[in-house]
């Protein structure tokens, strides 16, 4: 599934740019000196008035520019990212301009942008069983020279993110071909290649290309590929069913203690704080019983849209109940803005999504629906409120319920909001 970015209406300049260029800019801008100053821009933005995009002086960022785009997108994954540079140009960037450039080029660079689909299911960008700690390399066969169908099952079980790579070591031991690999068409295949479609059934997975191949070899070779890259395209899809909510397409409960459970481990090992913060919808039923259930339906797949572009890369989003989710805030990086520690950035990240929950609109709902929906919820914090997942996990609940006595549309810290 995908969907498209959409306006979010500042834009920040973070360095020296030329005057012309910013009063050129038909939305509101600020200018700020220092990456830090641009992150803590984002981090502190209001609901009616989210940051756009970020434009930022290459000097600012010579030292590690991957790292500091990053730091930006943990921050807020959605808005657009572009670099100013003479010289460079940053991959990691979402879209790069010249130094000279003019209003209406970047304008034109940060629309294209948004018109670019972003994937909005998180199983495309990460590898599930090591994000849940299941994998297990220590069960591959480390001999690549005589390699058989039982070690495909072995990477199938133990270690899926390597499967392809076995499935090619394989095919170049068994054949004799100078090269071998799986791309997405023709138009990826080296000139010199030749291609076959793998396709097993109804279900298509790229196109086999090879150097030294016979066509009947690659034919007959492309068949047997095609049916194990089928075979793992159905075990990935069996695990999706068994840690993700089919309506919401957020994590479920047996994924948020199996994470949850790793993720607790390496802060104890590495001695760093891990959050958990626990919501619901106030009044939930009172929508379903007003709109009918397709409209409390959407409301949960809306609200997991949202919060992903609040939450940072290495965030999980659960639905562990009707209207009832959980987030895991176990991103590995520390924060960037100078002074700031896990707890309070958390807490920054948990209003945002709070306000922008307010500011919402559900088109099911009607537009009386606008600003009318609210959630209550509760943060706990490891190691300072509990020492493990079951603890961890009920005083983040009874925070949520402190919450809907203080009157609902709050998130509780500590003992106070």
């Amino acid at each position: 599934m995908s969907s498209t970015r959409h306006s979010r209406g500042v834009c920040i300049f973070a360095g020296s740019f030329d005057e012309q260029l910013i009063s050129g800019m038909d939305q509101s801008v600020k200018s700020v000196n220092s990456i830090y100053d641009a992150i803590g821009e984002l981090a502190t933005c209001s609901a009616s008035d989210l940051v756009e995009a970020v434009v930022v002086d290459d000097t600012l960022i010579e030292s590690n520019p991957k790292a500091s785009i990053d730091a930006l997108r943990r921050v807020d994954p959605t808005a657009v990212i572009v670099v100013a540079s003479e010289t460079n140009n940053h991959t990691s960037a979402d879209a790069n301009i010249a130094k000279n450039t003019t209003a209406i080029r970047l304008l034109s660079a940060i629309a294209n942008v948004k018109s670019q689909p972003i994937m909005s299911n998180p199983a495309c960008d990460i590898d599930l069983d090591e994000v849940l700690g299941i994998s297990d390399e220590t069960q591959l066969e480390t001999d690549s020279s005589s390699l058989g169908d039982i070690d495909l099952v072995r990477s199938l079980m133990h270690a899926p993110i390597n499967f392809k790579n076995t499935l090619v070591d394989l095919l170049k031991q068994q054949t004799g071909w100078s090269y071998c690999a799986f791309v997405d068409d023709n138009s990826c295949a080296p000139q010199t290649a030749k291609t076959t479609p793998l396709r097993y059934g109804h279900e298509e997975h790229g196109v086999l290309a090879a150097i030294g191949a016979t066509s009947a070899d690659l034919t007959r070779w492309g068949r047997w590929a095609a049916c194990w890259l089928d075979l793992a395209r159905r075990q990935q899809n069996l695990k999706l069913l068994a840690y993700q909510d089919e309506l919401s397409g957020a994590w479920n409960r047996r994924f948020l203690h199996t994470c949850l459970t790793k993720e607790l481990k390496i802060a104890r090992d590495s001695r760093r704080h891990l959050t958990v913060m626990i919501f619901d919808i106030d009044d939930f039923k009172h929508y379903n019983d007003r709109w009918g259930h397709d409209a409390g339906d959407e409301i949960i797949k809306e609200i997991v849209k949202l919060l992903r572009t609040i939450i940072r890369k290495g965030d999980h989003v659960c639905r562990i109940g009707g209207d009832e989710f959980a987030v895991l805030f176990c991103d590995p990086e520390p924060p960037r803005e100078p002074g700031s520690n896990h707890p309070t950035t958390i807490e920054i990240l948990a209003k945002r999504f709070r306000e922008q929950v307010q500011e919402a609109h559900f088109p099911k709902l009607g537009n009386e629906a606008t600003g009318v929906l609210s959630i209550s919820g509760g943060l706990a914090t490891f190691p300072w409120d509990a020492m493990d997942v079951d603890t961890l996990l009920l005083k983040a609940d009874q925070r949520l319920l402190q919450s809907k006595r203080q009157g609902k549309n709050s998130i509780t810290i500590g003992n106070k909001e």
